[in-house]
């Protein structure tokens, strides 16, 4: 039940940070804003929620994790639902920044907890799970905002999201079970389900500890490169349709849905295809990531620059968009697994909420490119294909890990069951 109800939150979030982008020319005609300053909104909405989720992700490390998760929702949804009474740009751009809270808090504090619900290789499968759920999350949104936008406005989208939020804040007080903390280690896992306390609290001089580990810095350096692609494209990608492809709105969401259908099924099977990988040998699942995540970057420029003509011509760009969605979402499940499987439990609070930083910072980052690019070339399509060079730069980052993540699993296997024996 508790996976359930994570899975449910991360749609909603994550519907949320999408429900804006296929209403993007709406909002730009009334406010007579370009897509530099919409491209803006996005940076500083995702980098506002990294920056509150190093707090959130160092409370979730000593705390209560199921009462933080539950203050997060509330605090990010009120500025969600407001952002349909903006009157201004001005006003909009606060409360879409407000909203990043919310996102940004509950990040860490989610995969912290499945980290103490799952053993190491069950956590591949249940990171994909959640991983496919915040990309739905995103579909959801585009589902809304394409689809209710063009008839009821840009306004009442905003609302149709943020609702829902509020309610599965007070259902989380009945359904939602905080895990023992350090469960299910090698070691010491034994000794917690029997009734022992995992000692280890976290301080603040441990940050400097989590960058020595070779994993989380290649991953971090991949997560800033990466992410750039991943916020421009989402973002501006039924606008780039309607403006120099000539569909509809509701065509261009339609589409878009195509290939968030290709997303998730990337993020599952990349899911399990980690997991299996991992239990033959560990190196080899940065290799997969690595090179699926090359093949990515051709699909993706191919799908941008096909020209789509007639029912026959949407369903070819539809199945190149939906192929290259899959291969550039099979390395994101397994980012999230590896970082779980070479971080204590009293870490991973803090190494979700500093990975989330540099996510968002690429993410924002990438938002804002796209937006500037557009206007600097005259194409969003430019802009686009730009923004996917950079997956290249990740691709380096994720082989080089070939040489370390093995390492890094058995220096922490190996720190639990010694801690396991100077308690037992």
């Amino acid at each position: 039940m508790s996976v359930f109800f994570l899975v449910v939150l991360l749609v909603l979030l994550n519907a949320d940070q999408m429900v804006m982008s296929p209403t993007i020319g709406m909002i730009e005609d009334e406010f007579h804003v370009t897509d530099a300053h919409i491209g803006l909104v996005g940076a500083v909405f995702t980098i506002i929620g990294a920056l509150i989720s190093l707090v959130w992700g160092y409370l979730s490390d000593k705390y209560n994790r199921k009462n933080l998760l539950i203050y997060s929702i509330l605090v990010g949804e009120i500025p969600c639902f407001m952002t349909a009474f903006s009157t201004s740009f001005g006003q909009l751009f606060f409360w879409r920044v407000l909203t990043g809270i919310g996102v940004g808090a509950s990040f860490p504090i989610v995969y912290s907890l499945v980290g103490d619900m799952f053993d190491e290789v069950s956590r591949g499968k249940i990171v994909a799970i959640l991983a496919s759920a915040m990309s739905i999350g995103g579909i959801l949104g585009m589902i809304v905002g394409g689809f209710v936008g063009p008839t009821f406005g840009w306004r009442i989208p905003f609302i149709l999201v943020s609702l829902p939020n509020i309610v599965l804040a007070l259902i989380a007080l009945f359904v939602l079970k905080e895990p023992k903390r350090g469960a299910f280690e090698k070691g010491i896992g034994e000794l917690v389900q029997a009734g022992y306390t995992y000692p280890k609290l976290p301080k603040m001089q441990d940050y400097a500890k989590l960058i020595t580990v070779k994993t989380n810095l290649f991953l971090f350096f991949q997560g800033i490169l990466g992410t750039v692609p991943w916020g421009a494209i989402p973002y501006f990608l039924v606008e780039y349709f309607r403006r120099e492809r000539n569909l509809s709105v509701e065509t261009a969401t339609f589409v878009f849905l195509v290939f968030g259908l290709g997303s998730i099924l990337g993020t599952i099977i990349g899911g399990w295809i980690g997991s299996r990988l991992y239990k033959i040998s560990k190196p080899s699942v940065p290799i997969f990531c690595a090179v699926t995540t090359a093949l990515g970057v051709w699909l993706t420029v191919l799908t941008i620059d096909y020209s789509a003509v007639g029912y026959r011509g949407l369903f070819i760009l539809g199945m190149l968009g939906l192929f290259a969605a899959l291969m550039d979402s099979l390395t994101g499940a397994n980012v999230k697994f590896m970082l779980l499987n070479v971080n204590e439990p009293q870490d991973r609070g803090r190494i979700f909420s500093i990975f989330n930083l540099t996510d968002s910072l690429g993410t924002g980052v990438g938002r804002w490119i796209g937006g500037s690019f557009s206007v600097l070339l005259g194409s969003l399509g430019a802009a686009m294909k730009v923004s996917a060079y950079f997956w290249f730069g990740c691709s380096i980052f994720l082989f080089l890990l070939t040489f370390y993540f093995a390492k890094d699993v058995q220096s922490l296997e190996q720190k639990m069951i010694a801690l396991g024996q100077e308690r037992g």
